[in-house]
């Protein structure tokens, strides 16, 4: 039998088929530990086993997802899945609150007290606590409860309220029977093979996460129209040209107007217009306007003057960002920003990619005063990351063929992994479909890999590497390490003096200006604690797993160095809550590129789940010293 949040968990992989969602997705979600989630994910696994309609895969980092074996089965094994769901008690405050919130968002006038204790089965008092947690809610999507004559309602912008139904999945009622009089019928279903017959039609290339993620937007829509709540003409104000994304807009709700017997108004048909301006995928630099590559080139010319890496002359870069940030500015102006569940994965794995995007995502912010999400900001890191592995790929001679028929963004991964492990042995690195590989290549290439076992891998010609390339991938290629030529090399960036253990409980400003007062006298430098506190207004220096790594927003010293506080209380890191017990101060020398290559190594501290706990449980500098070498042993070794 499963629990409430592993239904809520296995409901939301079951309308994602095929796609995988990292396990601390969904611990954020929940607002649960990683280990608790992981232990939910193995519960469900073996639960799942007696199911022969559904194949539960976990692969890490990936995540998990739902494999559909039997379609017919599937159906009435997911409407058991909700019928579960909607039973589970209203004793969670948590479900109340999205109770409540759907309860609200569904009236068209205001509704009493009375009425909503009734309808979640609490007392007045409860019902008044519950709603300074809805006030929470809703002031990240710029609504608020209107009170008075002992009534309420939810006062805003209907896209605003839809942001907040999508976003907080509150329509998690099953769709199949969404549609009244229709008991049998998946609109859902019905959503997908309008939009796969309109794309095709159009010639339109969408991703399967995007398309996955237009079938929920466009399900809450129909589901608001179906209630007679519209997009008012007012809440628009769009400026850009949406000639061919109108015309698909038009095409797709034509239909859904005859399959669904609603009257949409063109409203609606502007908004989904821009929707898929914001979904676009370019590939043609004819779209990228002068603002766009003004914004750019500023941007990696400021990023020039504060990190002493210049990026401005990679044209390839240029154009890949230009590409990226046109309908990524769409999304950022119209708060329609992506998610990406790989944004924890990229921000440890690639976490000096991370926050040069993060200093490239403040340009953004500066210019339409909107906050740029982390999850957005991840998808810049991979671009960046790429042309900083380039840069400093200079003396490499080894041409690497990979056969993959992965998506590009995981492709993307592969390189960058690749690229940190051999970035002085790589001269080229060429991804190619199974589809296209012939055996003209296998002259061209030194060292051929593939992703998948297939035909050169069965003919011993190519060598298998893991989608998401770990140690053991690279042990067994014996690949060379780039910058740090010795683990002492590392050691000595950490000194004895700036180690420091906070018995009593701190804050994390407290704490900042403890360890800047310290390094800033041991190097005797000046506006530490100032360009360290400006990064952090930038965005979160949480990287995972118990460990804040806080950092100047540009270099202030010739010195590197890092300097380490530990709380054995955890302490709140950022407006999300984030807790931390291990505190890396790092201060990157001005200009000296090999010292970047210092994120590289903490990377390997930041996916160490063992790490924060082995040294609290000895938390000397001796012991730090250890497990840090314990930990990036295996890079030096051969």
């Amino acid at each position: 039998m499963f629990n409430r949040r592993q239904l809520e968990i296995l409901l939301e992989l079951c309308e994602n088929p095929n796609s995988y969602i990292t396990a601390s997705y969904f611990a954020k979600k929940q607002q649960v530990s990683l280990r608790t989630i992981q232990s939910d994910i193995k519960a469900m696994k073996n639960e799942l086993a007696e199911y022969p309609c559904v194949e539960f895969q976990s692969v890490t980092p990936k995540g998990s997802r739902i494999i559909i074996k039997d379609p017919e089965a599937f159906a009435p094994f997911k409407e058991n899945l909700y019928q579960q769901f909607s039973n589970t008690s209203l004793n969670y405050q948590s479900e109340r609150i999205n109770h409540i919130l759907l309860l609200l968002l569904e009236q068209h006038r205001s509704i009493s007290y009375y009425d909503v204790e009734n309808a979640v089965f609490v007392s007045r008092s409860t019902l008044l606590n519950d709603l300074k947690r809805v006030d929470t809610v809703l002031q990240k999507y710029h609504l608020e409860i209107l009170r008075g004559s002992n009534k309420l309602m939810i006062d805003g912008s209907e896209i605003n309220k839809r942001r907040c139904i999508s976003e907080e999945n509150l329509m998690i009622t099953n769709p199949a029977s969404a549609i009244p009089g229709q008991d049998n019928y998946d609109p859902m279903g019905k959503i997908k093979d309008i939009l796969v017959e309109t794309f095709v039609s159009f010639k339109h290339n969408v991703s399967e996460v995007d398309l996955n993620n237009m079938i929920v937007q466009l399900y809450v829509a129909l589901r608001r129209m179906e209630n007679w709540f519209f997009i008012a003409p007012a809440d628009l104000n769009i400026e850009q040209d949406l000639h061919l994304e109108r015309e698909m807009a038009e095409a797709v709700f034509a239909r859904f107007s005859a399959a669904f017997h609603l009257r949409i108004p063109d409203s609606e048909i502007d908004y989904f217009a821009l929707y898929l301006r914001g979904r676009g995928n370019f590939t043609s630099a004819s779209v990228i306007s002068k603002e766009v590559d003004d914004l750019v080139l500023d941007a990696l010319r400021a990023i020039r003057s504060a990190f002493d890496i210049d990026l401005t002359n990679d044209v390839n870069l240029r154009i890949a960002l230009e590409l990226h940030c046109t309908p990524m500015i769409v999304r950022i102006k119209y708060d329609m920003q992506m998610k990406n569940h790989l944004v924890d994965y990229i921000r440890q794995t690639f976490p000096q990619g991370f926050d040069i995007a993060t200093y490239f995502a403040s340009f953004l912010q500066k210019k339409f005063h909107k906050k740029v999400q982390d999850e957005e900001i991840a998808f810049i890191a991979i671009h960046l990351y790429k042309a900083l592995t380039d840069l400093q790929n200079s003396t490499g001679t080894r041409r690497v063929l990979i056969i993959s028929s992965l998506r590009r963004s995981e492709n993307i991964l592969i390189r960058q992994t690749l690229y940190k492990w051999f970035s002085d042995q790589i001269a080229e690195l060429f991804f190619l479909p199974p589809s296209e590989m012939n055996e003209s290549y296998l002259d061209r290439y030194d060292t051929i890999l593939t992703t998948e076992k297939g035909k050169y891998y069965d003919m011993g010609l190519a060598f298998y590497i893991n989608p998401f390339p770990d140690q053991h991938d690279y042990l067994n290629l014996k690949l060379a390490l780039d910058g740090f030529e010795s683990i002492n090399d590392i050691l000595q960036l950490f000194h004895r003096d700036l180690f420091e253990v906070f018995r009593s409980e701190m804050s994390r400003d407290d704490i900042l200006n403890t360890l800047c007062k310290k390094s800033s006298k041991h190097y005797n430098i000046e506006g530490l604690h100032g360009a360290i506190l400006e990064r952090e207004a930038l965005g979160s220096t949480f990287f995972g797993n118990g460990i804040a790594a806080p950092h100047p927003i540009f270099a202030v010293s010739s010195d590197t160095f890092i300097s380490i506080g530990i709380s054995p209380q955890s302490l709140e890191w950022d407006d999300d809550g984030n807790k931390v017990n291990l505190v890396m101060l790092v201060s990157v020398g001005k200009n000296n590129a090999k010292a970047f290559q210092i994120w590289n190594y903490l990377s390997k501290i930041f996916v160490q789940r063992s790490f924060v706990p082995q040294l609290l449980l000895d938390p000397s500098y001796d012991n730090f010293l250890k497990l840090l070498k314990d930990t990036i042993a295996e890079d030096f070794n051969g």
